[in-house]
């Protein structure tokens, strides 16, 4: 088809789609509106947001990640933990950016490298909560994330069908001046794919593990920072 011709049947479209709404009584302007609209914003259940006075002090929100594996959690996720809080820490800032009405939102996760110093510094680490250590690292908020029951296989489908499933839960604390206070926590169950199960001659163990952790992480940032219903933010089919 022609771009002429295409172009003669979108008009025609178009008329027909208004030439409806006026046979119906709405308002052109509303119909294009509708036409037009850009998709609602899914508000983030928890985000990660300070306000505008503390703002007005800052020109960055800065978290701090916290990864940990369950005990017992299989082979394939040996360094899941880390995986996750690179995969966060890289793109949490970006689409945070991005969800901002403005677009100007800076916040900045303190690297993993930076944490894995600080542990070293301080054997003591893990006597110390999420909010503290965030607080020693320079953070508005620390993010404590626990992975538990993580697997990318049926049950008693002797590894041939996948079923990744994990089961997760956020602790977050606020962090000021006078200290770090817990401010609230969800759990997380996980499943990929959403659709249900997936056959492993379809593809590799780790490329499936990766888009498991890439929909994780997704679903992470989900609940800090806006999206739109179909987002960029991926959809976990």
């Amino acid at each position: 088809m022609s771009r002429i011709v295409a172009g003669k049947w979108a008009r025609r479209a178009v008329w027909g789609a208004l030439v409806a709404v006026l046979t119906i009584g709405c308002s052109p302007l509303s119909m294009l509106g509708f036409i037009f609209a850009r998709p609602e914003t899914v508000p983030a259940p928890y985000p990660l947001t300070l306000d505008k006075e503390a703002m007005k002090k800052k020109d960055e929100v800065v978290v701090l990640l916290l990864t940990q594996l369950a005990p017992g959690t299989g082979r394939e996720f040996a360094t899941a933990d880390r995986d996750l809080a690179s995969k966060l820490a890289r793109q949490l800032p970006e689409l945070a950016k991005e969800a901002s009405k403005d677009k100007k939102l800076k916040m900045r996760v303190i690297s993993p490298t930076q944490v894995d110093k600080f542990k070293m510094a301080n054997p003591q680490w893990k006597a110390m909560s999420a909010g503290d250590i965030g607080q020693k690292l320079g953070a508005d908020f620390a993010l404590d994330i626990y992975l538990d029951k993580m697997r990318l296989y049926q049950p008693g489908s002797l590894n041939q069908i996948y079923e990744g499933r994990a089961e997760v839960s956020v602790s977050i604390f606020k962090i000021g001046a006078d200290g770090s206070e817990f401010k609230d926590k969800y759990q997380l169950p996980f499943a990929y794919p959403r659709t249900g199960i997936r056959d492993t001659t379809s593809t590799q163990e780790t490329e499936f593990r990766k888009l498991f952790l890439d929909n994780l992480t997704a679903e992470i940032i989900r609940q800090h920072v806006d999206s739109a219903p179909s987002s960029g933010i991926a959809d976990g089919q």
